[in-house]
């Protein structure tokens, strides 16, 4: 078990990954022209028209948490929860991953001995307490949610190396947390953010007093909505030392200034030795990708912050610095300050439905939903897939999307691939001469994020 542990650590220490396409790739008929935000959003009549007002803005944003019961409002829920709830999604998260047949980096099998031997005694479920007293807190920078607190990468087949299946999502910095359990070693929280529930490590939380001083911190004040690919924030005035690059999406409590120059001075958490939250004033340029409140949310804005990222890497959960496809569409719908959830069919649920589709049938009626959308806050849901639909030309339907492969052959257990591994503009022919159809074929609901 030992020698198993070593070689896992050190594979996962020194992963080398196979090297990344050049992009931004130009696929099937796309045009190097294609490749422009205003390339599409000149093609929109009224593409600037704001869609809502801040005001409906916050109205929508409550309409999701409401249609959506994974989105939890961390800052509502009640002071205290019964043991019983977590242990039972503890137990429930464990049994999950212990009987899956799941793979080393070298293609072996992961023994259930080390769940046994090691997990599970990390997770002292049965320390759970009947009636467990909430703490809160935030997230010191982004860090990666996982099904159980171990770093250990599990794939689920051979040349799966990029899909550990222990990773859930990365949350931002300052993201809000209720934390309900920690590990033996004290080295994880099992945590609630507003998307998604799991372990984090406990060195990237910090804890405030309660539930109301975090809400008073986070509701208070000016901020700075992070709408590039990610900013650098820099512990000194003068912007030499770099502090940490969060990214798009990341909403940052800016610290009082009277000055309209130099720097902006925002406010970043640290953790005390106690665990309790320290906020330190850092600095972010006003030349960096970042606005004052959240941009308009127009057609247009929403095309130009997807474009941000064109050519960005595809990252499983966040891993690697990069967005996996419900993360692109995540963090552009994040930055224009609509609450998003973070999973594909999370997402698929948000705004109003267009139409419902059988794969491989229903094309006309696809083909007339398609055409009467609006490009930029409309999402296409696939099978583990979401994509953002750009519109039409030459009777061609074209999106932008992050996507890690496109299948060429016919053969299912060949499974014959081009890596993409990244976000790219396409037709929704892709995939089309392969086994599994193209993405226009597979198609299962289109939805306008309003």
């Amino acid at each position: 078990m030992l020698a198993f542990l070593f070689i896992f650590s050190m594979a996962y220490a020194e992963e080398e990954l196979p090297p990344l396409p050049k992009g931004p790739m130009i696929l099937t008929s796309a045009t190097p022209a294609m490749q422009s935000p205003e390339y599409w959003i000149k093609r929109i009549p009224g593409a600037e028209k704001p869609i809502k007002t801040m005001d409906q803005m916050k109205h929508f944003n409550e309409e999701i948490k409401h249609m959506v019961p994974e989105n939890i409002d961390v800052l509502k829920l009640d002071k205290t929860r019964p043991g019983k709830a977590v242990i039972d999604q503890l137990q429930l998260e464990y049994d999950t991953l212990k009987n899956r047949k799941l793979f080393d980096e070298n293609d072996k099998v992961v023994p259930q001995s080390f769940f046994e031997e090691k997990v599970k005694p990390l997770m002292q479920i049965d320390q759970v307490p009947s009636k467990i007293k909430v703490k809160w807190g935030v997230a010191t920078q982004a860090t990666s949610v996982r099904a159980v607190p171990t770093m250990v990468k599990m794939i689920e087949g051979k040349g799966d190396v990029e899909f550990d299946q222990l990773q859930y999502t990365l949350i931002k910095l300052w993201t809000p947390v209720a934390i309900y359990h920690k590990s033996s070693d004290e080295k994880w929280f099992y945590i609630q953010a507003p998307y998604i529930r799991g372990w984090v490590k406990a060195k990237d939380i910090v804890i405030f007093e309660g539930r109301d001083e975090l809400k008073t911190r986070l509701k208070s004040g000016s901020f700075l909505v992070v709408t590039g690919e990610s900013v650098r924030v820099f512990r000194d005035a003068t912007l030499k030392d770099v502090f940490q690059r969060p990214s798009m999406g990341t909403v940052i409590p800016m610290a009082t200034s009277k000055s309209s120059e130099g720097a902006y001075p925002v406010w970043i958490p640290y953790r005390k030795e106690s665990g309790a939250v320290g906020l330190t004033k850092c600095y972010i340029s006003r030349k960096s990708d970042v606005t004052k409140g959240f941009p308009v949310y127009s057609q247009a804005n929403v095309i130009r912050q997807a474009f941000k990222l064109l050519g960005a890497r595809y990252g499983w959960g966040g891993q690697y610095n990069g967005r996996d496809c419900s993360g692109f569409t995540h963090d552009v719908f994040l930055s224009m300050g609509v609450d998003l959830p973070r999973d594909s069919k999370q997402q698929a649920m948000v705004g109003t439905q267009l139409g419902y589709f059988e794969p491989f049938r229903d094309d006309a009626q696809r083909k007339a939903t398609l055409r009467a959308s609006r490009p930029g806050i409309t999402l296409l849901k696939m099978p583990h897939h979401e994509m953002i639909y750009l519109g039409t030309v030459n009777d061609q339907f074209y999106v932008i999307h992050s996507t890690w492969a496109e299948r060429t052959g016919d053969d299912p257990v060949a499974d014959e691939k081009n890596r993409i591994n990244q976000v790219v503009v396409s037709d929704l022919e892709l995939n089309g001469r392969s086994y599994i159809g193209s993405l226009f074929d597979r198609i299962l609901s289109i939805n306008e994020v309003d």
